[in-house]
């Protein structure tokens, strides 16, 4: 299940027998390592709160989600002006001058942006049974509108990484292609350079064969293909299943970096160190793309 973790929705529903103007719900989600939620509603909703926890704990294993509640009026009562609270701050705003001998007047507009200075009233609570029909409604609404844009992103995500995995094979493959000739390269290189200090005496073939090997056994990399190749081919049944992949497939990259590493030490052939080059810049981005797929 190639989803991205990136989406966005939003609903509208009304709430108990007086609703008023009703309220929106919007959710939004980004990139997060793990599951999490930050909800952002009037204090009336809160013993609903856990219910919505749940229906997205129950919808999707990762991302960052953010919910908003919010009226689209008065509809939880009327403003009231908290006197005894806006009294209490004049009170300490004059003992802090007197004590600290600091200058200044508290007026109207600080006072606008303390805590608790006004508040509504006359909504009351809510009905947490009759009242969390409607917002249920909503939110499976909005919660629908994310995982449709998730759901078409990660569509395009998933076709930007079969591409990239492709030029990483084409790459793997040069790498394979060069790998046979490099031994004797070096072979036929220090038979030339043995003649050279020996200034024409017969080169011992044999001792020239026994470099030969040591040379090939060092710089052997075809386990770290054989490995690249099963790597990427777990990449690509990662992204057929139904099911969140995003940890899994961020691991593979992981590994796939390693063993090009391990290749491009080995080496010393500079076509094979520059494939390499390539496909550890290719999987970079790979792993950009998979660090939004959930």
């Amino acid at each position: 299940m190639c989803n991205s973790m990136t989406g966005y929705g939003g609903a509208e529903f009304t709430s108990g027998k007086d609703a008023g103007p009703g309220y929106t719900i919007e959710v939004k989600s980004l990139n997060h390592r793990y599951l999490d939620i930050n909800i952002r509603m009037p204090e009336g909703f809160n013993p609903i709160e856990a219910r919505i926890r749940d229906c997205i704990k129950k919808n999707f294993s990762r991302g960052a989600f953010s919910v908003y509640v919010n009226s689209k009026g008065c509809a939880a009562g009327e403003l009231r002006l908290n006197l005894p609270v806006a009294a209490a701050y004049v009170k300490a705003a004059g003992a802090l001058k007197k004590k600290l001998h600091v200058k200044g007047d508290v007026d109207a507009a600080e006072l606008l942006r303390l805590k608790d200075v006004f508040a509504f009233s006359g909504g009351g609570g809510i009905d947490v049974e009759k009242d969390w029909k409607g917002l249920a409604a909503a939110l499976k609404k909005a919660l629908l509108g994310v995982s449709s844009m998730r759901k078409k992103e990660g569509s395009s995500l998933k076709k930007d990484v079969e591409e990239k995995l492709e030029g990483i094979e084409r790459l793997l493959a040069n790498i394979e292609r060069r790998v046979p000739g490099v031994v004797g390269l070096y072979r036929e290189r220090l038979r030339q350079e043995i003649r050279t200090l020996l200034e024409g005496h017969d080169v011992e073939e044999s001792r020239i064969l026994t470099e030969a090997a040591i040379f090939a056994d060092r710089t052997n990399v075809s386990e770290e293909i054989s490995r690249f190749k099963s790597h990427l081919s777990e990449f690509r049944r990662y992204l057929g299943l139904k099911e969140p992949i995003g940890r899994r497939l961020d691991f593979l990259c992981q590994e796939i970096l390693r063993e090009a590493n391990t290749m491009g030490s080995k080496s010393p052939d500079t076509g094979i160190t520059q494939a390499v080059v390539e496909i550890k810049g290719e999987i970079e981005k790979v792993r950009e793309q998979v660090q939004n797929i959930e």
